[in-house]
């Protein structure tokens, strides 16, 4: 089901209704329903100088608004940046969030000689391996 943010005056409002924010990430979510019962307009793109209330699909609003104020959206992105780069270095803590999450099917035979599938669990090792070969790609788009 799609979501939807609200804006008014350019920013968006914050879950609960308790206030607005220039950051998408941030922003309260609801559903179409919610706005039609208000008469508030659903819009399918950003209009940042639209000054009354209308809701856009999450998906089309942009991660921060006009009005954001520039420091406060230059913390957000150097949260998010720290938290990717954390969640891509290995560690104890992304062993343990990590180790066992990944698995596949391989056909195989059990003891009678029966065709069965196993699940083969990821290695750690492996799963290492291509957080390293994330981090070298996202090293590489950007000395590009």
């Amino acid at each position: 089901m799609t979501q939807y943010v609200l804006l008014k005056r350019d920013l968006y409002e914050n879950p609960g209704h308790t206030g607005y924010t220039g950051i998408r990430d941030k922003a309260g979510t609801w559903p179409a329903e919610d706005f039609a019962s208000c008469g508030i307009p659903i819009k399918e793109k950003y209009t940042p100088k639209e000054r009354d209330s209308y809701a856009i699909p999450f998906d089309a609003a942009p991660e921060f608004t006009n009005e954001c104020f520039h420091d406060l959206s230059l913390a957000h992105l150097r949260g998010k940046i720290d938290r990717l780069q954390e969640a891509m270095t290995p560690s104890g803590a992304t062993k343990a969030a990590y180790i066992g999450e990944f698995s596949f099917d391989i056909e195989d035979r059990d003891e009678d000689g029966e065709e069965c599938l196993r699940n083969v669990v990821v290695p750690w090792t492996t799963v290492k391996e291509i957080m390293a070969a994330i981090r070298s790609r996202a090293e590489m788009k950007e000395a590009a």
